[in-house]
């Protein structure tokens, strides 16, 4: 019924080990959480109550997402990244996983996905049926891509159109990009696409955090979330 190349997906790593750590305390044992990255806080109160007021409205809303929220994430990107965005440059989703998957579904192309990487955007790529080039970064790059080892993928073909996924801070490592107006001077010069997941530019310890769409935002997907936003104002005021 299935597919040959759906069977052969692996589970989930960071939900396999969630499932794992589900067990292990239902034996009672004390078990510290570093696989599934959700927030232990509990949701703001303020964010309850607007949650209360507005559970009355149940019209569907247009495919793109609401309105006003839209024109509200377009002037807060505007003002973090410095570049005029409209709410029409703005999609929102119930999750960036889904969103980022309709994009593997839309593109036609090559995948360029740094390794070590997000478990979720190899198995996406697959299910999406685009090629991945694994491009094995190093410590000395501070387990980022150079605009070297992208450009030398890129020439072996440069008619196609690739999609660079580009997380910075990291998941894994945790790392900032420091090669960002490199990438971006790839990203101008050929047919290249950066998928750029700034899931935990609001948890980053670096205050003057830089996005890639700094350097080439006609280039550039940001993809981000609210939840990790709110996680970050809730250890702000703690």
């Amino acid at each position: 019924m299935l597919k040959n190349f759906v069977k052969d997906l692996k589970p989930s790593s960071t939900l396999a080990i969630n499932e794992t750590s589900k067990q292990l305390e239902q034996q009672g044992k004390k078990i510290f959480k570093f696989g599934f990255g959700q927030s232990p806080f509990k949701v703001p109160e303020d964010v309850v109550e607007e949650l209360k007021n507005n559970a009355y409205q149940n019209k569907y809303l247009p495919m793109q997402g609401l309105e006003k929220l839209r024109e509200t994430v377009a002037k807060y990107s505007s003002k973090k990244k410095n570049y005029n965005y409209k709410a029409n440059n703005v999609i929102i989703g119930p999750g960036s996983k889904e969103l980022m998957f309709l994009l593997h579904i839309i593109f036609d192309g090559e995948i360029i996905l740094p390794a070590p990487s997000w478990v979720s955007y190899a198995p996406q790529a697959i299910l999406g049926r685009n090629k991945i080039q694994i491009l094995q970064t190093e410590r000395e790059n501070n387990w980022f891509p150079s605009g070297e080892q992208i450009e030398k993928i890129i020439s072996k073909d440069k008619d196609k159109y690739y999609l660079l996924f580009l997380n910075s801070p990291n998941n894994p490592s945790g790392q900032v990009c420091n090669k960002l107006e490199e990438i971006s001077e790839i990203a101008k010069k050929y047919n290249l696409i950066i998928l750029s997941d700034e899931i935990y530019s609001e948890l980053t310890f670096s205050k003057n955090f830089k996005s890639i769409s700094s350097y080439c935002p006609e280039k550039t997907i940001i993809s981000t979330g609210l939840m990790k936003m709110i996680i970050q104002v809730i250890l702000q005021n703690r």
